[in-house]
């Protein structure tokens, strides 16, 4: 009969000790993450609206990396646009002085500016964030513009033989026209625009601003025209290279409207974006506190039941101790 109560004494301090270990490690996740462990139990066994609201975050969070990522994209994309409209109004600015007083000196340094001017464009054109390129439509892993002295050489051989100021002028409107040099050999990019990305149920954003756009192609054309006017493989007239700074000048003024165009509407999308990012964070917002109402937990009450269940542990394990050492001598 002792034995027996022993191992029936011996089974029951097991059991015990089992299930409050077992309710100190619920409790434990429970205050570690906020939410009962066992949802299904909590809200006897219709989740239906858990489900729901969990598909929901798991939207949002998609459309949060989407809007983070188109508003890096177009953020980029309009630091590199405002770029290119302050160099080419700048040069803009210099070479309408070339009529003024002109000298192959002067013409020599403007020429420079212009070819300088030049490669900083195709470089803005060819950035990239992570070894993506933005202008290069599909093909994000070329960049979508060729080196910029290779299209100037590519240039000088359209160029050549050419006398004139229309000459010069019609030489490059076919190189950067279709079918075109610029289009064989300096636009190595996609002609397919990228997908929109999503950045809600009801919003999407379409980055597709490619480098082989006519508002790039007439700045080009004209920063190219200057910066070869004074080429020496062309030996072109001083006062054909003149023309071709002044008529340079006058082109990149007019190239600057489409450009602000092109700024204002990709920040438009910048606004549109951004507003979208504020509702998603709202609506993200109230699906988690949606969440917390069906299973979350009250810190103080877990709090409280986890120290009680603590308390009750270490007396277990003391009368589990004592239990051990009684022997028969304790009773005489």
């Amino acid at each position: 009969m002792n034995t027996v109560g022993d191992m029936a004494r011996t089974l029951l301090l097991r059991t015990h000790h089992t299930r409050l270990n077992r309710e100190m490690d619920q409790l434990g996740v429970e205050l570690a993450t906020g939410f009962v462990r066992d949802p299904a139990t909590h809200l006897a066994g219709d989740v239906t609206g858990l489900v729901a609201i969990d598909r929901t975050l798991a939207q949002l969070e998609a459309f949060r990396l989407n809007t983070a990522e188109a508003s890096l994209l177009a953020g980029t994309m309009q630091t590199t646009l405002s770029e290119i409209q302050t160099r080419a109004e700048a040069v803009s600015q210099v070479l309408l002085s070339a009529a003024l007083t002109p000298s192959s000196e002067m013409l020599s340094t403007l020429s420079e500016e212009a070819s300088n001017a030049f490669g900083q464009m195709v470089s803005g054109l060819n950035r990239g964030i992570g070894g993506r390129y933005l202008f290069a439509g599909t093909t994000t892993d070329t960049p979508p513009l060729a080196d910029p002295e290779a299209m100037l050489a590519d240039l000088r051989g359209a160029l050549a033989g050419e006398t004139t100021v229309a000459g010069v002028d019609a030489a490059l409107d076919a190189w950067f026209g279709s079918g075109g040099g610029f289009e064989t050999m300096g636009y190595l990019g996609s002609q397919d625009g990228l997908a929109p990305l999503r950045l809600s149920r009801t919003e999407t954003a379409a980055l597709d601003i490619r480098a082989d756009n006519q508002v790039f192609r007439d700045v080009l054309k004209m920063m190219a025209k200057a910066a070869l006017a004074t080429d020496p493989t062309l030996g072109l007239p001083l006062e054909v290279q003149t023309g071709l700074m002044a008529k340079a000048g006058r082109d990149l003024l007019q190239a600057q409207a489409p450009v602000v165009e092109l700024r204002a509407g990709l920040g438009a999308l910048e606004a549109r974006i951004e507003e979208t990012t504020t509702r998603n964070a709202a609506e993200t917002t109230a699906m988690s506190l949606a969440r917390l109402d069906l299973v979350g937990i009250d810190q103080f009450d877990t709090a409280a039941r986890y120290e009680n269940t603590r308390s009750q542990l270490e007396a277990l394990y003391a009368i589990t101790v004592r239990s051990s050492r009684m022997s028969l001598t304790e009773f005489f």
